[in-house]
């Protein structure tokens, strides 16, 4: 079995690897995973729980699944 070495470009991408997790579970922490505000343009929208009532984002995206499921008309 190979050692494991680490090199300095290693070192590199595990620190970057270990920055975007932390940055992920921040942000999930802090926005929940509701990601209604980016489509509605009220970035402070889901910030308490994710209500997307004025947001058709979801709707949006329930409407196109269910044409989806439909399947080619004609």
């Amino acid at each position: 079995m190979k050692e494991l070495v680490l090199t300095p470009g290693t070192v590199v991408m595990l620190a970057a690897m270990a920055a975007w997790a932390a940055w992920a579970v921040r942000r999930i922490t802090h926005r929940g995973l509701c990601d209604c505000g980016d489509h509605c343009g009220d970035a402070g929208a889901c910030s308490s729980g994710c209500s997307c009532g004025g947001c058709g984002a979801a709707e949006k995206m329930v409407a196109d699944m269910g044409r989806s499921l439909e399947g080619p008309k004609g």
